[in-house]
């Protein structure tokens, strides 16, 4: 069953529920206008709340299974191309939409975007209608330095910068958050996964 249709079929329970609580207080109006209708209204006011409640926690967990069916449709894609690269799911700065905008000033970037980082290349990669797009290519032979930036000033945007030099032989840097996984929209701050990943960014630009 999908994801829609089990929100669905919970929504109609709820009214359900609902529906039910509202005629059986109806009957009981009709049939003792004098009954203590306090246990009535708690059950009522229980009720929509837990309904409110789980409505609101269905939605966002929808919201997060298609984003995470969104990137690993991306990284399948990517994997089609190049099965050997190793996927980072991320977020871009202002400064790497600039870049992109310098680099495809047609292209305006999403919210989400994932680098893959193969054995000669790292690339930016954003779905796009339900396609694949390359956006940037950046050569481990045209890498200069990989470091942490906090891009923010505020001690925990902390994100990944690749400085390194174009094909007209000019220095751009890329700069990119690192989302916790796929589909999530928390970033991960300064500690040993993002410092170990830059580690291997580094290793691979010396390999190279």
């Amino acid at each position: 069953m999908s994801s829609a249709r089990r929100l669905m079929l919970l929504r109609w329970g709820i009214v359900g529920v609902w529906a039910a609580l509202l005629t059986a207080r109806i009957i009981v109006v009709a049939t003792s206008p004098g009954a203590d209708l306090t246990y009535f209204g708690i059950a009522e006011v229980v009720a929509i709340t837990l309904g409110v409640v789980v409505i609101a926690v269905a939605v966002v967990r929808a919201q997060a299974i298609r984003r995470r069916r969104e990137d690993e449709a991306l990284a399948l894609a990517i994997r089609r191309i190049d099965p050997t690269v190793w996927l980072v799911p991320a977020a871009p700065t202002p400064e790497l939409r600039t870049s992109i905008e310098s680099v495809r000033p047609e292209v305006s970037l999403g919210h989400r975007v994932t680098w893959a980082f193969g054995a000669t290349e790292a690339s930016l990669w954003e779905l796009e209608d339900r396609r694949a797009t390359r956006l940037l290519v950046i050569r481990w032979s045209r890498m200069v330095h990989v470091g942490l930036e906090d891009v923010h000033g505020d001690g925990r945007s902390w994100a990944i910068a690749m400085h390194y030099v174009r094909p007209d032989d000019t220095t751009a840097v890329a700069t990119f958050l690192v989302r916790a996984a796929p589909g999530s929209r928390r970033m991960l701050g300064r500690g040993p996964r993002l410092e170990r990943l830059v580690a291997d960014l580094a290793r691979e630009r010396i390999v190279a």
